[in-house]
């Protein structure tokens, strides 16, 4: 451990001697660049400099997100904007004047404790960010619904639930206030706090998911996800064509299969003091990080899982931060 917090040191300030001559060249060479813009007729120039003020913009933003990286202290560079930071689901964001840039960890090998340690911080922190969202609505009792139309959801393309004594089942795909042309369900945000078991299925589209239960969790059909946070204490179930990017979490176990995917980057743990099990099953494709600590990752042999170098961890794992998204306000 020692060897590594070490070596990880030194790395640290190898990479602050090496980012400085880096971001002064950045802003060297934009300096160049706006100077050169003077001697250009009156036109090209305004249009020249929109280009160049957008692309200073972005350089800008980049160079202190590097600066931010490589350790250095907002402010050190006086030209460089301050980088904003927050926890977005497993991972996090960071914004840097009109851009924001989206961090993973850099993939390692860590204990079973530490990954139940860090599935602690990813529950409360999906637990907490349901229960403080805006327009919470508190229900009682087993709640089905088939549409989200007008008349429940108001003038908000929106949800976020607190249902207590019950089960959710969310059976979507039919006409309703969202409906697009093809008969899709499409849902900007929809999340839910369940003491009991949630189920999703239908032909329907979320921007974000956010589901957590006491119960199981349920995916089937053609429910497809931009992003998900899903814990389901009792266990959790995706199949069928199901498309989804995000987190999975039980402390029990959960199954992908059936041909669902989950693309890049994603992050399933079943992570549980003994007994747990992770499975990838007829056909499921999935792109991230996919482990039972202390149980069992069980796969058969159509099942995909790509597991590399690409793979993220969340922020919750102390190690290199990356940056796999960026994206201009």
């Amino acid at each position: 451990m020692r060897s590594s917090r070490q070596r990880s040191h030194r790395l640290s300030r190898w990479g602050r001697g090496s980012v400085l001559p880096l971001v002064l060249g950045v802003l060297l060479v934009l300096s160049i660049l706006m100077t050169a813009l003077l001697r250009l007729p009156g036109p090209l120039r305004r249009s020249v400099a929109h280009v160049a003020y957008e692309t200073q913009e972005m350089y800008l933003a980049e160079s202190a997100v590097i600066a931010k990286i490589e350790g250095f202290s907002d402010g050190y560079f006086a030209e460089l904007p301050v980088v904003e930071s927050r926890v977005l689901g497993p991972w996090t964001l960071w914004q840097a004047g009109k851009f924001q840039f989206l961090l993973g960890h850099a993939y390692g090998r860590y204990s079973a404790s530490e990954w139940a340690h860090c599935a602690v911080s990813l529950e409360q922190n999906l637990r907490e960010r349901i229960l403080q969202s805006d327009g919470l609505r508190s229900l009682s009792g087993n709640r089905r619904f088939f549409n989200l139309d007008s008349t429940f959801m108001g003038r908000a393309s929106s949800v976020a639930l607190n249902v207590s004594d019950g089960d959710l089942t969310l059976d979507l795909g039919r006409s309703g206030a969202f409906a697009e042309n093809s008969g899709r369900v499409s849902v900007r945000s929809f999340m839910a706090k369940v003491e009991g078991d949630v189920k999703i299925r239908g032909n329907v589209h979320f921007d974000t998911l956010r589901i957590y239960a006491a119960g199981n969790v349920a995916l089937q059909g053609a429910v497809s996800a931009d992003f998900i946070e899903i814990f389901g204490l009792a266990g959790v179930t995706v199949s069928g064509n199901v498309s989804l990017g995000g987190i999975l979490l039980s402390k029990r176990n959960v199954e992908i299969s059936g041909h669902a995917k989950m693309g890049f980057p994603s992050i399933a743990v079943a992570v549980g003091y003994r007994g747990n099990r992770l499975a990838l099953l007829e056909k499921a494709v999935f792109e991230g990080v996919a482990l039972a600590p202390s149980g069992v990752l069980d796969r058969d042999s159509s099942a995909v899982l790509l597991d590399s170098s690409r793979a993220l961890l969340p922020f919750c794992m102390d190690s290199r931060p990356v940056v796999f998204a960026r994206r201009r306000l």
